[in-house]
């Protein structure tokens, strides 16, 4: 989960959904041909997954992952900030974990999981998400869900690749 500690902009915002959606993807796709890693597209069904997880998020007022059983097979990043945020501004808050990935020992590490799942090769489509109000403690939430699931044990030496 990636929390931003910046000051937002004050006033009332209105985000466009399906605008930060095609934000995200080019974001996701750029940072991924980086990575030796395919292009990834946008699941509608994921999309609603997304979604449906980032309003209730902002609704019960709380930053967790969406419940494993809910989403089988079916990895899961999170954000959040006081103000809108582009796509490749939250992209880039779970890419800029690459800089406490060590991949001369490749593997699962919390402080590096949104960064690998973002760029995990065998990845093939994404859905996501964003709450249309703020939540209680005035944060949007942002969710990310990737199919096939990333941050498999054993196999981040062939998904997370050297940048080229």
């Amino acid at each position: 989960m990636a929390q931003a500690s910046k000051a937002g902009t004050p006033g009332a915002q209105t985000p466009n959904i399906e605008n930060f959606r095609q934000e995200v993807l080019v974001a996701h796709n750029k940072r991924r041909e980086w990575h030796q890693a395919p292009p990834v597209k946008l699941s509608p069904e994921l999309n609603k997954l997304a979604q449906e997880w980032a309003e209730n998020l902002a609704k019960q007022n709380k930053f967790e992952h969406s419940p494993a059983d809910r989403r089988k097979g079916i990895g899961e990043n999170l954000a959040a900030h006081t103000r809108v945020l582009s796509g490749d501004e939250v992209v880039e808050m779970w890419y800029s974990e690459i800089q406490n990935y060590n991949f001369q020992k490749p593997g699962f590490a919390m402080n590096t999981s949104h960064f690998t799942q973002l760029v995990w090769k065998d990845c093939q489509s994404i859905g996501v998400g964003m709450s249309t109000q703020k939540a209680g403690n005035g944060m949007y939430m942002y969710v990310a869900n990737y199919q096939p699931a990333g941050n498999v044990i054993n196999y981040f030496d062939k998904n997370v690749l050297t940048k080229k």
